[in-house]
């Protein structure tokens, strides 16, 4: 009986490590993923930006630019 009850403490520990481990691995792509995506966000705001300075200057250089209708003829 003894022997049945630590097999059972033995699995029981090996399941709890797994679904720990598993949680943690998780959390921790979770973390990444967030991390990475901060970075990306911060990369596009600051290229929006360089792109909004530069439409500006263009704008003040050659002023505002007529825009051909299109016709659907």
């Amino acid at each position: 009986m003894k022997l049945v009850r630590r097999i059972g403490r033995a699995i029981e520990s090996g399941i709890v490590g797994a679904v720990t481990g598993t949680v943690a691995l998780v959390s921790w792509m979770i973390d990444g993923a967030i991390g990475l995506v901060g970075r990306l966000s911060d990369r596009l705001d600051g290229r929006l930006a360089a792109l909004a300075r530069e439409s500006r200057a263009r704008h003040e250089r050659e002023g505002r630019r007529q825009i051909d209708p299109i016709s659907l003829k």
